[in-house]
């Protein structure tokens, strides 16, 4: 029961009890009188009676006589006159109309009292004795009528009462209702500050309300500042500032393994003798050179957008270039922007490059080992070497785009299964991206091979309608859950959101069972419009049962926190931000400061990409609610 009817039903108990409390005391009260009045009545009328009565000395027709004429003269109920022996001489009653009186009222309130007596005296002798009493049925009457009038003018005090306390109900209910909205909200992890109530005891509260709340936004903002330098202690180079060698050759994996993605570069500096230049000048001189070496490879990073760089190990530095043809020019301005650092020309520094060219679609441990090979080259040589690399001939983007868009007309088109478990083994969901037949006949290609150009076609919103088609016919199949992924272009759209919606309806038990995600990295760069309309379809699906969680998560804890207010379920965190999270402790513990700060805020935490075993076996330890990779897959129990 809520604290506002509680008052309500506190101020009845108070208020009608006091009212009808009143009305008794009242009504009592006016009996008592009239009673009294009647008592005084009956005993003046008896005595002015027997005083008319006092000259006939007790001579009985003349006392009848006088008797009966007082009778008729007034209104008396009864009147009785009897002899000094005791003999009554008259004696009549006569009983008044019956006034509108309820029964129960006439009842509960009687007004009968005793008849006035005088005896008949006359020259000291005593000639008889009187006895009068008048009807008490008209001041019943009027008793009644003071009763209504009373009970009436009660009534309204108490509608007036009722108004006040329900306006001041209403004034209480919006602060009340304001403290609960901020309560909820910092019970779901949303930090909001709420004005203070006008009233002293809830502004108190309010206050304290909102220092709790600006206390939890320190605490959570300190939280982010750790896990970011964790971040950075984790996958960045203390000296140089570049990403350490797991990043890197990561962000190249990811780069080169499209074959119909755009060939790229790898180009590889050494400084060689290094640990001979730190014994000859110093660590702090050897540092500085590094750090120069790091901000001439930031400069491509900064002015080229897919560049990537980093720091394989101790001599040797990786630069990716996402534009072949490039390798040798780059190699040579790269290598006199180098010598012409101040700290390279103090301390007297050599540079090798190696490189390779016209990458697509081979493995990073290939290219950085054919980059390695012609850095052995550049070491031979005049410090500079770059291979060709054959690659791929692709068709153009045109007949890509009709491949995509005839192959989802025709339906040749297929979801995959990919179990994320729990930490007792039990089946999350299966992740089902789509995969896309482009040939008749052929095979079906998975999304990095096409996801790009079906952007750029503008086709993402059939591409994802045909995934939730096909994994809720999945799901009325089998009852399994499944996972689809969403990209929020789509949803920018008012009438994809609509279609998306009445699919979902339309298979509520499906829909139940459905996990649907998009990408954090997207999410983070939408713009408030886009926010919006992502947080309404979100609300509509959990509204259906479906629970909402965020992929490829981990690369901005700061934009963790948005994610409480589209109503997300769970984060999946990236896997390059656990690779060898098992044995190395850089890892493990950035790793665990993410778990703790997607836990503060009351979400689930899923690692992705998790192949190697011991690495599984590191997620449950740090208490991962679930995992999904290859090593994932290796121990699923199929169903039954």
């Amino acid at each position: 029961m809520t604290l506002t009817r509680r008052l309500a039903l506190l101020f009845v108990a108070v208020l009608i009890p006091a009212l009808l409390g009143s009305l008794l005391v009242q009504t009592l009260a006016a009996r008592d009188a009239l009673r009294a009045q009647l008592r005084l009545r009956n005993q003046d009328a008896a005595a002015t009676l027997a005083v008319a009565l006092a000259p006939v000395r007790g001579e009985a027709e003349a006392m009848r006589a006088l008797a009966a004429s007082a009778f008729d003269a007034g209104r008396y109920g009864r009147l009785r006159v009897a002899a000094a022996d005791g003999r009554v001489l008259f004696e009549r009653r006569e009983e008044a109309p019956p006034e509108q009186v309820p029964r129960w009222f006439a009842s509960a309130l009687t007004l009968e009292v005793e008849e006035g007596r005088a005896p008949v005296r006359g020259d000291g002798q005593t000639y008889g004795a009187v006895g009068v009493a008048f009807d008490p049925a008209g001041a019943l009457g009027a008793l009644w009528v003071a009763w209504q009038r009373t009970a009436l003018l009660l009534a309204a005090i108490a509608a007036l009462a009722a108004l006040l306390v329900a306006w001041l109900l209403r004034g209480l209910r919006g602060p009340l209702a304001a403290a609960v909205r901020q309560a909820r909200s910092i019970e779901q992890a949303r930090f909001v500050t709420a004005e203070e109530a006008s009233l002293p005891e809830l502004a108190e509260v309010t206050r304290a309300m909102n220092s709790m709340v600006r206390r939890l936004r320190e605490m959570f903002d300190t939280q982010v500042e750790q896990v970011a330098q964790l971040q950075l202690q984790a996958q960045t180079d203390l000296v140089s500032g570049l990403p350490v060698r797991s990043q890197f050759m990561g962000r190249m994996g990811e780069h080169l393994s499209d074959p119909a993605g755009p060939a790229a570069a790898l180009l590889l500096v050494r400084v060689p003798h290094l640990e001979r230049l730190n014994e000859r000048q110093g660590r702090e001189a050897t540092d500085r050179l590094l750090q120069s070496l790091a901000d001439v490879l930031l400069t491509y990073v900064e002015r080229v957008a897919g560049t990537c760089a980093g720091r394989l190990n101790g001599t040797d530095f990786g630069l990716l270039l996402p534009v072949a043809g490039i390798a040798l020019e780059t190699a040579e301005s790269l290598r006199s922007a180098l010598e012409a650092t101040p700290a390279a020309r103090l301390a007297g520094a050599e540079f090798l490059i190696g490189g390779c060219d016209g990458l697509r679609g081979i493995g990073a441990g290939a290219a950085l080992a054919a980059a390695d090979a012609a850095l052995a080259g550049a070491e031979q040589g005049d410090g500079i070497a770059v291979v060709d690399l054959p690659a791929a001939a692709t068709g153009g983007s045109r007949a890509w785009r009709e491949q995509i868009a005839d192959a989802l007309e025709q339906g040749r088109v297929q979801i995959a299964a990919y179990p994320v478990i729990d930490p007792r083994g039990a089946l999350i969901h299966l992740e089902c991206p789509l995969r896309v037949q482009l040939e008749p006949g052929g095979e079906y290609q998975v999304a990095r091979r096409w996801l790009a150009l079906a952007a750029r076609s503008r086709l993402l919103p059939a591409v994802d309608l045909t995934a939730l088609d096909l994994a809720l016919r999945a799901i009325a199949a089998d009852g399994r859950p499944r996972c689809i992924h969403v990209t929020p272009a789509s949803l920018a759209s008012a009438e994809f959101a609509a279609a998306m919606q009445a699919r979902l309806q339309a298979r509520p038990e499906a829909a139940a069972r459905l996990s649907i995600e998009w990408t954090e990295a997207i999410h983070a760069r939408n713009p408030a419009a886009d926010h919006q309309a992502l947080r309404a379809a979100a609300a509509g699906w959990r509204h259906l049962g479906v629970t909402i969680g965020v992929e490829h998560a981990g690369a901005s804890p700061k934009s963790l926190h948005a994610l409480k207010d589209l109503g997300v379920d769970y984060v999946k965190v990236d896997a390059q931000h656990l690779r060898g999270l098992a044995g190395d402790e850089a890892v493990r513990g950035y790793a665990q400061s993410l778990l703790a700060l997607i836990h503060g805020l009351g979400l689930n935490a899923i690692a992705e990409g998790i192949d190697e075993p011991r690495d599984l076996a590191a997620v449950w330890a740090i208490g991962y609610d679930g995992a999904t990779g290859a090593a994932v897959a290796a121990v699923a129990v199929p169903p039954t």
